[in-house]
């Protein structure tokens, strides 16, 4: 029996939408939401939605969750695993792809528009990269280590570079001016990633009371950078298909 499929006995205290709360319970997980059945009462189900943070102890489950609420439930060492399954469950990312215009339009066959093909694969080369590296990652704080924002800024700025390099590649100044061109045309990509690296740094150095909640808005901020990319290709691929 895996922990999601368990059903820890506890004891459940603290206060939930402004009622005292003392009393036994089995706790377990329901899809996307936590269930504590009680023996003389109607089961509860929290909604990951709703939780703002957990944090775990050797036999002890803390659930911060909205309007300062908070339970406190301690059983046994069993809760410590199942406190990293509602992380997994919790924080897993969402798909950032689905819905953007230009991301994974038709590729350009062999008769078709290779410059073209080749500036968009560079333009969204780092943000797959990225997307790539935290497939599977449920931890919080190491997923926006691997989605930094700076890191990704200085790597949408090489891509622009080398789409400019591309588009004219034995004139150094026309290059310099097509990279301006890049530039301006994702600066609101590159705002995108400055509010991503602030967000960012909330999740790292946030308290473990509030760590879903700053996660929720990371992740937010991640699917503002994604949109925000895929709306500057609209204008840098015209620039490219004129050059």
């Amino acid at each position: 029996m895996t922990v999601i499929e368990q059903r820890l006995a506890v004891r459940a205290v603290g206060i939930v939408r402004g009622r005292d709360v003392d009393a036994n319970a089995e706790l377990s997980f329901d899809h996307d939401a936590l269930v504590l059945d009680w023996a003389n009462a109607a089961a509860w189900r929290l909604d990951f939605d709703g939780i703002e943070g957990v944090a775990p102890g050797a036999t002890s489950l803390t659930v911060y969750l909205r309007d300062h609420d908070v339970l406190e439930l301690t059983g046994s060492e069993a809760l410590r695993p199942f406190a990293l399954a509602v992380m997994d469950r919790a924080c897993r990312m969402p798909e950032l792809t689905r819905g953007l215009k230009s991301f994974g339009a038709p590729r350009y066959g062999a008769r078709g528009p290779s410059a073209l093909q080749s500036a968009h694969d560079t333009w969204f080369a780092p943000l797959l990269a990225a997307r790539k590296a935290v497939h599977g990652v449920s931890d919080p704080q190491r997923q926006a280590a691997l989605m930094d924002g700076t890191v990704l800024s200085a790597a949408l700025t090489e891509s622009a570079a080398r789409i400019a390099a591309t588009i004219a590649p034995d004139n150094a100044a026309e290059q310099r001016a097509m990279e301006a061109a890049i530039e301006d045309e994702a600066a609101d990509t590159f705002a995108a990633l400055d509010a991503l690296q602030a967000a960012s740094e909330t999740v790292r150095t946030g308290e473990m009371d509030t760590r879903f909640a700053d996660w929720r808005r990371w992740v937010t901020a991640v699917s503002a950078v994604f949109a925000a990319a895929d709306e500057a290709w609209v204008g840098i691929g015209e620039m490219v298909g004129d050059s």
